[in-house]
């Protein structure tokens, strides 16, 4: 088990200052949880302990962190989607350009058909570079995403822990 604790004073200080209902989780506290996550050992379960000096709505910070969860898995699952039509956009273009310059290989302009060949070949390796280095990354986001969901959220109070 990796357990992130996590020392605040009150419950205001794991909130956003700018948010006026106090429901947003601090740019501090979302960077360091995510940094922990990336120094536990893969296959280790993940746990958030708050230790706060004075007792705090534990329903409140866990709804917060779920909200900030659902918000980054709708993030994460737009630009997957933003990915896939931009793939599937450069294979179409790949094809077009690929089959004219297929239809022109007899033409004597050997300029022409060279750009369609260097257009296509473009767009298919951009397609292939989509697939093997953005959606990855996205897939990679998504998971942290998943365990950091089923992290248990653990309370205490300093001096009786």
């Amino acid at each position: 088990m990796y357990e992130v604790r996590i020392r605040i004073h009150e419950e205001k200080d794991l909130y956003n200052i700018l948010d006026p209902d106090q429901v947003m989780l601090s740019d501090e506290i979302i960077s360091y949880v995510n940094r922990k996550y990336r120094e536990r050992e893969h296959n280790d379960d993940y746990r958030l302990h708050v230790i706060s000096d004075v007792p705090v709505d534990q329903d409140r910070v866990r709804k917060s962190f779920a909200s900030y969860l659902d918000h980054e898995q709708k993030i994460e699952s737009r630009e997957h989607h933003i990915c896939t039509l931009k793939q599937i956009k450069m294979v179409i273009i790949g094809i077009v350009f690929i089959g004219l310059w297929l239809m022109a290989e007899g033409m004597t302009d050997l300029i022409f058909v060279e750009i369609l060949s260097v257009i296509g070949s473009f767009a298919m390796w951009e397609a292939a570079n989509i697939r093997i280095s953005e959606k990855p990354r996205i897939r990679i986001r998504r998971i942290r995403l998943l365990i950091l969901s089923e992290a248990d959220i653990i309370f205490s109070v300093a001096g009786e822990e």
